[in-house]
């Protein structure tokens, strides 16, 4: 049996949320497609490839709520057309249960059936 590695929950999305990703030492921010969000780090789809523990700057939002979040490629996947990637932040305490916080909102307004299109 599999051991589960991940230290903290993740939450699925209802559909895929648009974010964007910034490679360090380039100014252009490109735009990815987040599949799910943990306070350790996401996974996202784009056209790019990017290779593996590549610096890179994160930003998206959960419920109005900003996130900018610097991390590193940890994993990534050739699919059809586009290119999964995960992503592991590199992020201190305090903006880890910020975002901690937001996902459980997120995630306590999606088993209510709360959530507009946001």
């Amino acid at each position: 049996m599999s051991k589960n590695r991940r230290e903290f929950f993740r939450v699925d999305f209802d559909g895929l949320i648009d974010g964007e990703i910034r490679r360090e030492g380039f100014e252009e921010a490109l735009p990815i497609e987040i599949e799910n969000v943990s306070a350790g780090g996401l996974v996202f789809y784009s056209p790019e490839e990017f290779p593996m523990d590549e610096k890179v700057e994160c930003s998206f939002s959960i419920l109005g709520r900003p996130f900018l979040l610097d991390g590193s490629i940890v994993r990534k996947t050739k699919k059809m057309v586009m290119n999964e990637h995960g992503v592991a932040f590199t992020v201190d305490q305090g903006t880890s249960s910020e975002l901690f916080k937001q996902l459980n909102y997120y995630q306590i307004r999606q088993r209510k059936g709360g959530l507009d299109e946001e």
